[in-house]
């Protein structure tokens, strides 16, 4: 299963960097902090991050030592320095950062419209296939939990519906998004989303095979 995105917080932007389990163990928050530097432009050495309401400070420590896991919020507080503030933007620049800010906002609503329904529709097909799928309520009058199992069956079909269409539309607007060749940045935070949209969808579409896999096994 593929890591839900960790979410960096800074002002009103937020960027999605993807970290998995073993990436945040061996992670060093020094190492962090470069990274963050590179998509932000606030320098590591005037930037305060925060996760959980506390500061991270030692930069030798990976990110794992602080609790921070896979689809987390770390919140980003510093400041362009007046250099790099009064460097001037050309138009191909300014262009390219539109683009970044329009992907941006396609994985964000993306992020805030399905993530938590994903990960609820993974449980309850998990808990479907448990509760009638294993045999666990045999016991229980076969009238008796037709309608029950019926009911949670077009639950979980509704619910793959609702995100595999949505989840192709994000695709479209994503792939929608025209990036110059020369727009190194934005190609690659368009690839960036459309992996993460596409890991969605295939973590989705696996469950749904399972359980009509399950089904078909049952009804040998």
């Amino acid at each position: 299963m593929t890591a839900p995105p960790l979410v960096l917080q800074w002002g009103r932007e937020r960027y999605m960097l993807k970290y998995d389990d073993e990436d945040l163990r061996d992670t060093t928050l020094g190492q962090f902090k470069e990274v963050c530097r590179e998509v932000t432009g606030v320098p590591s050495s005037g930037m305060k991050l925060i996760f959980s309401g506390a500061t991270m400070k030692d930069d030798s420590s990976p990110l794992a030592y602080y609790g921070v896991y896979p689809g987390a919020s770390v919140k980003l507080i510093g400041r362009k320095d007046s250099g790099e503030q009064s460097t001037p933007v050309t138009q191909e620049e300014r262009e390219e950062n539109a683009l970044i800010h329009k992907i941006d906002d396609i994985s964000n609503e993306a992020t805030d419209r399905l993530s938590s329904r994903m990960q609820a529709y993974l449980a309850d097909a998990q808990l479907y296939m448990d509760q009638f799928l294993s045999g666990a309520m045999g016991d229980m009058d076969a009238d008796a939990l037709a309608p029950i199992k019926s009911s949670e069956r077009k639950k979980l079909d509704d619910a793959y519906t609702y995100m595999s269409e949505a989840l192709m539309q994000y695709l479209l607007k994503v792939d929608s998004v025209e990036c110059p060749l020369n727009a190194d940045k934005a190609r690659q935070r368009r690839r960036q989303a459309v992996r993460l949209l596409h890991s969605w969808l295939d973590q989705i579409d696996s469950k749904n095979t399972s359980v009509k896999q399950a089904e078909a096994n049952v009804s040998q």
